[in-house]
């Protein structure tokens, strides 16, 4: 435990910090495929992430007046994390994917029209 805040929620506040700051960069700079849409999701999705790391007691009240027990709370809080890094990660290929499949193109309707 590092100031009262174990290891794993440290991992956590750092990730979400550097994957907010990621993002905010990336459409900050205009970077291809960084809409505001996505910007406000990853805001909103990882911000909870960040709340919760840091007041975990929010999240107990929470499922307290949902009537959960603490320790499914835990597991389905680390299963949304893994499920929306996944999801991020399969967005990026698909973009990148998109990216090049129009590259592609491209230079194909390039060379077709010097015929």
């Amino acid at each position: 435990m590092i100031l009262g805040i174990s290891v794993i929620r440290w991992i956590l506040i750092l990730m979400s910090v550097i994957i907010i700051a990621q993002n905010f960069i990336a459409y900050f700079k205009k970077e291809v495929g960084k809409s505001l849409l996505k910007l406000i999701l990853t805001l909103l999705i990882w911000g909870v992430i960040l709340m919760i790391s840091l007041f975990p007691d929010f999240a107990y009240y929470i499922s307290e007046k949902l009537g959960m027990g603490k320790n499914l709370n835990t597991l389905i809080f680390f299963g949304f994390v893994v499920v929306f890094l996944i999801l991020f990660r399969i967005l990026s290929l698909i973009e990148k994917i998109e990216k090049q499949i129009t590259k592609i193109i491209r230079e194909m309707a390039i060379k077709e029209g010097k015929k």
